[in-house]
Order: C-alpha cells, then structure tokens, then sequence
C-alpha cells in the first residue's frame, strides 16, 4: 500500500510537469503567432515581457494567498486562468489582445511559489532540496516534451497547440481537483502573529514584510543575480551560436534539449545525494561556481567539444542552484509563511526574466561574448552572497504528523516513480 504521506509530492511533481509541458506546447510558435498580428521583433519581446512581468507581481501575491487560503485552491484557480489565457491567445485578434492574454497567461502561471510550498509542507527538512530538486526536474521535463509535442501539433493546424494546451490546463485542473491533498491545513497551528501577516490585502505587501528577514533578503539577491545571468545566456545563444557556428533553430533546439536533460539528471536524481555530503549552502555555492565557469568558457567555444563540456557544467551548476536555493528560502521562512516567501523569490526570478534579455541584447552588440562574461561576473558575485551563513534546516516547533513527511528512502522512491512511472 501506498504511504499517504508520499502522495502529494508526487502529485505535485506530476502537476507541474503537466502545467509546463502545457505552456512548453506554445512557446515555440507564440513569436510566429505575433508575427500574425503584425509584430515586429519589439512586439514579439513584448509578448515575453507581458508574461514574465505578470509573474514578477503575482507570484508572491498567491503564494501569500495559499499560506492564508491553503495551498490546494490557488493551485486549481491558477490553472483554470492558464486554461482562460490560452484559449484567448487562441482567439486574439490583434496585438494589443494578445498581449492582454500572455499577461493573464502569467498570472495564471504564477504558482510555482504555491508548488513549492506544497513540497516545503510534506518534506523534512533534511529532503527540502531533494524535494524541490523533482519539482525543478519536472519542469525541466515540460520543456523537453511540451515543444516537441507543439511541433507536431502545429503541423496539424496553427492555432492547435493553444487549444491543446487549454485542454492540458483543465486536465490538470481536474487531477488537482480529484487526487491533490490540502497540505496547508495539515501543518502545525499558525503563530501567533500568523493573522496580522496573512491579511495583507495589497499586491507589494509582503514584499517588505518578507524582506525585512536577512536570510530571505540575500537569498533573494542570489536568485535576482542568477535568474539575470541564465536567462541572458537563454536569450542571446541563439545568435551566438548562428555567428560561430552557422547553426540554425534546428541546430539550437538539439542544443538546448541537451541542456534541459542534463538539468533534469541533476535535479532529480543527483541533488539529493550532493547535499547529503555538503549541505545546502555549499552545494548552492558550488552551482554558482559552475554557471559561472560555464558561461566564461562559452566565448571561447569555438569547437563543439568545447562548446559541450561548457553547456553540460553550466547545465549542472542551475541544477544545483534552484532546488538548494529554494530549500535554503524555505528554512528562513516560518512555517505559516512559506508560500509568501517561496513566491517571493519567483517572483525576484520574474524580474530577472525581464530585465536580463533586455540587458543581454544590449551587450550582444558590445561583443558576441560580452553577455557571458557579464553573467559570470554576477555569478561570482553571488557565490559571494552566499559565504555568510544562510539559515539552516530546522525542524517547525510542532511538526506535521508522521504519516504527512515522508522518510528519505520515500523520497528516492518517489524521484524513480515521478520520472519512470514505476508503482
């Protein structure tokens, strides 16, 4: 029989694997979609930066909503919205609608702070990063299969692939809906001063509330600096590799496969086992290392060899930074606030998003290789953030019931279970 405890963790791997394999079945085609409407090459960043901007407010507004609401509702409401914006982006008929629909689509698309307060609420701490390491690892997945899956689809019929992703968004509504437990309401009781911190009625509310606490405060510098970096290296690679290579989007699309694999080997079978010997702190320090000698390597990448080794140690260094990152957040958070401050850090994430391709696309016209140096430069600099102390796995003074937190060897049960689909 299956262990009760084991359960959501599952579910909520499996539901954010579905919910970006959903998003990932359009990515490929929303520029082309713009073009449709009349989009120049400004339209079509646009359309991205509605996206991201809408997750850079909305984050931390619904994880703050799922510590006070539970975790199990918000989930639900932002995938029927998902399911809204996709068949409005369907539907849009000029630009200006369409990038009405893409911020929706954020909005929709903002509970991955809520996701991962679900894993904060079922895991010990000493399987916080391996926890968050399936969630990163199911995202990983989505974007290898939802764009493969968009491309065949698309070659049926050009507004196909948003209608499908709706229809992804309501199944995975529906098994939310079914099979998710509410984890919030499973937790200890709330602190004290729990109702003064949950009734915040304003979007930036718990920005400075959650900031104020030190730990939460680097730790969200360290992921507005690596989100700046990564996403810069996303954005301009393209043209990188067209300029040394000659290569093409079928060419790039292999490449950042590559990339994505190599992330989901990290994160859903290795990170457990590395903070289990360094800890967290030192695990996100070594990430950071990593991405930062990957991308330095990457200007001088003129052979594919080269070019490989220096995308795998970078693709290695984001495994390790994004679960252990968000285990360290979830330490620094009390237990009645995790999803404020999960969703806090998405959203920093978010504002990286935004501004980072921006900021690449400045530097590309310095030099092909301007954009990476610049990003292993703020890679080292938070390496550096992360020297001073950071907060520790700690237990919550009441813990959740046993049968709720699953044991270490549940959880490397469940990482073979999520990724092989063994029973």
């Amino acid at each position: 029989m299956r262990r009760a405890g084991r359960s959501p963790l599952l579910l909520m791997a499996l539901t954010v694997f579905i919910d970006i394999t959903g998003f990932g079945l359009i990515l490929p085609l929303l520029p082309f979609w713009a073009e449709r409407l009349g989009a120049g090459p400004v339209g079509v960043t646009l359309i991205v930066t509605a996206y991201a901007l809408a997750q850079f407010l909305f984050t931390p507004l619904l994880g703050s909503l799922s510590d006070r609401y539970g975790r199990r509702p918000i989930i639900l409401l932002s995938l029927l919205v998902e399911a809204f914006a996709f068949a409005w982006t369907a539907l849009a008929g000029s630009l200006p609608l369409l990038l009405a629909a893409r911020f929706i689509g954020g909005l929709g698309a903002s509970n991955i702070g809520s996701a991962q307060a679900v894993v904060a609420d079922v895991t010990p701490p000493e399987g916080r990063a391996r926890g968050m390491g399936l969630i990163g690892a199911a995202i990983g997945l989505g974007f290898v299969v939802g764009p493969a899956l968009g491309g065949v689809l698309s070659s049926l019929g050009a507004a196909l692939p948003f209608w499908a992703a709706m229809g992804v968004a309501l199944a995975n509504a529906l098994l939310v809906l079914a099979f998710l437990p509410e984890t919030r309401q499973l937790r200890a009781e709330r602190t004290p001063d729990a109702p003064a911190r949950q009734e915040a009625r304003t979007l930036f509310a718990g920005w400075g509330r959650t900031l104020r606490q030190p730990g939460v405060a680097r730790l969200a510098a360290i992921s507005l600096l690596f989100t700046l970096a990564f996403t810069a290296m996303e954005a301009v690679f393209p043209l990188f590799s067209q300029r040394v290579y000659g290569w093409t989007a079928e060419q790039n699309g292999y490449i950042f496969t590559y990339v994505g694999v190599m992330i989901v080997i990290m994160q859903g079978w290795l990170v457990g086992r590395l903070v289990k010997r360094l800890g967290e702190q030192r695990l996100l320090m070594a990430g950071l290392a990593l991405l930062a000698v990957g991308l330095a390597l990457l200007p001088i990448s003129t052979r594919l060899a080269v070019l490989l080794v220096a995308l795998g140690i970078l693709s290695a260094g984001e495994g390790a930074v994004t679960p252990t990152s968000s285990a360290l957040l979830s330490f620094a958070s009390p237990p009645d606030a995790q999803g404020e401050t999960l969703g806090l850090a998405q959203g920093v994430a978010g504002l990286g998003r935004i501004v980072g391709p921006l900021l690449a696309g400045v530097l590309f016209t310095v030099g092909v290789g301007v954009p990476f140096i610049a990003g292993a430069v703020l890679l080292a600099l938070a390496a550096v953030l992360v020297v001073p102390a950071l907060p520790r796995a700690q237990r919550p003074e009441a813990a959740s019931p046993a049968w709720l937190i699953p044991a270490e060897s549940d959880l490397a049960r469940d990482e073979q279970e999520v990724f092989t689909g063994s029973n």
